[in-house]
């Protein structure tokens, strides 16, 4: 079961989103209050979403300059779960000269969805900029900003929202959202009952209402328990009501009260990964290796071509440090999403750290970097790989792409130790030497005093050696290694 959190409820909610989007937001970005089109009476019955893509497909495959086809068709992908060519084919949009806040409202959903958070605001303000009064935009805008942990923003966004619709519900949902997040519990619980009082069927709201008293720093299961009852008893199936009513017993200690409302979801959508997945979750979180390791098996066997009981019962395995087990688990999801980047930066993780196997930690990683070349976060850990692997021409190279591209501490250390290994004394100096004006008397780095140390020495430089070696010794006073810089100092006469 996923841990329970306000944001994270909140930011995870994209069928409801979607909702939004439908019930006149973007999804027609049509101007507010004006009608949507009524069918004509000659018209053949509405095709499936997927009847629809097919012909969009073929469309843009014939034509594909048709810049309306390929947004229609990057919208029905999004709002399908085809998050990834949905948003290429909205980006092919745009290529293509259409710019309108459909286009970039997907878009944003489709980031989101795929875990780029940052986009998705930004294509979200995009939005915004061609429909500023659009419910569902705000809506979504304050959720993201919620979710990079931009309250400020949020806040704001949530504060137009009321402005603008100050009898409507969604805007007082958002900035109840806010204020719980910012652990203004009882503030939150009104702001969010105002929108209930506007809309008596605001389950988003009674929900967040409920889960707040999950999130306090006292529990108050019962009080969350009776908010969720309160909307199962208008529809005992609302699969978001029971799924935090199965979070709630948790909370509280009911593990088979909490079994037996998760194996209800399971029951009402049997289609769906999700449920198997958090009742695996549910036993692994409450230490219950025996069920989850049958859990997520049965996930397995019913949901063949899902990757994510597979990645998840990799996660675990690696907590574990059930490493080779872990492996196999993320080698199997990567047959069935062979391009994941989450599953294989996992995988790569576990082959460095966990298995000591660099060379096909190398291969998870060069994959994400020949998928993403501006990842920096992948080059530093491909270069790690090459580290391992005693490859210090191929690690030195990694590790410059990834600093050049966000300047990160480590990123130069590791260059500098690159450069060091490769007997370039001089670029390894300046590297640590760069390093070194960066120390602070609270965090200081004792290891580049170390290293510095030696590079000067290898250099010739023994004043400079000896000042190193000295302030290293100054940060580790014992050791192994205080005891061959104390042997340094003497012998470079300091």
């Amino acid at each position: 079961m996923r841990p329970i959190s306000i944001a994270a409820l909140v930011c995870a909610m994209f069928a409801v989103l979607l909702l939004l989007a439908q019930d006149g937001g973007p999804a027609s970005a049509r101007p507010h209050g004006s009608p949507a089109p009524s069918p004509s009476p000659s018209e053949s019955p509405t095709p499936t979403p997927q009847e629809r893509i097919a012909t969009l497909t073929q469309t843009v495959h014939d034509n594909p300059n048709d810049r309306q086809a390929h947004a229609e068709l990057g919208v029905l992908l999004v709002s399908t779960g085809n998050a990834s060519q949905g948003r290429d084919e909205l980006e092919t949009a745009r290529g293509l000269g259409l710019e309108d806040a459909q286009t970039w409202f997907y878009i944003g959903l489709a980031d989101r969805e795929l875990n780029d958070v940052p986009d998705a605001a930004a294509a979200f303000e995009q939005s915004r900029i061609y429909d500023p009064a659009n419910e569902a935009v705000l809506s979504n805008l304050s959720d993201t900003y919620l979710q990079m942990g931009r309250i400020d923003d949020a806040q704001r966004i949530a504060n137009s929202a009321i402005t603008l619709f100050p009898k409507e519900a969604f805007g007082y949902e958002a900035l109840g959202t806010v204020q719980l997040d910012q652990g203004k519990f009882e503030l939150g619980r009104q702001t969010l009952q105002k929108a209930v009082a506007i809309d008596a069927t605001d389950v988003r709201a009674k929900i967040l209402i409920g889960r707040s008293y999950l999130g306090q720093k006292k529990p108050d299961a019962d009080s969350a328990l009776a908010e969720f009852q309160t909307i199962l008893a208008a529809d005992p199936n609302d699969l978001q009501a029971l799924s935090a009513k199965a979070d709630a017993l948790s909370v509280k200690g009911d593990k088979p009260g909490a079994v037996a409302v998760l194996q209800q979801i399971i029951k009402l959508t049997p289609d769906d990964v999700r449920g198997e997945d958090d009742l695996a979750e549910f036993y692994v979180t409450k230490k219950m290796t025996t069920e989850a390791r049958a859990a997520f098996a049965q996930a397995i066997k019913d949901h063949p071509k899902s990757a994510e009981p597979l990645v998840l019962q990799g996660d675990w395995d690696r907590r574990l440090n059930n490493f080779k087990q872990a492996a196999a688990e993320y080698e199997s999801a990567l047959v069935l999403a062979p391009g994941d980047p989450q599953t294989l930066f996992s995988a790569a993780q576990v082959y460095l750290l966990g298995l000591k196997q660099p060379v096909k930690a190398v291969d998870k990683l060069s994959a994400l970097v020949n998928a993403d070349p501006t990842n920096p976060e992948s080059l530093f850990w491909l270069g790690q790989a090459y580290a391992a692997e005693n490859q210090w021409a191929q690690a030195r190279d990694e590790f410059q792409r990834s600093f050049a591209i966000d300047h990160q501490y480590a990123a130069l250390f590791n260059l500098g130790l690159a450069y060091y290994n490769l007997k370039d004394y001089k670029n390894a100096r300046d590297a640590f030497e760069a390093l070194a004006t960066h120390q602070t008397k609270a965090h200081p780095d004792f290891q580049l005093w170390y290293v510095l140390g030696d590079t000067l020495r290898q250099m010739g430089d023994k004043k400079g050696a000896v000042a190193a070696y000295k302030q290293f010794v100054a940060l580790v006073p014992k050791g192994d290694a205080t005891a061959k810089a104390k042997a340094y100092i003497k012998q470079l006469g300091g």
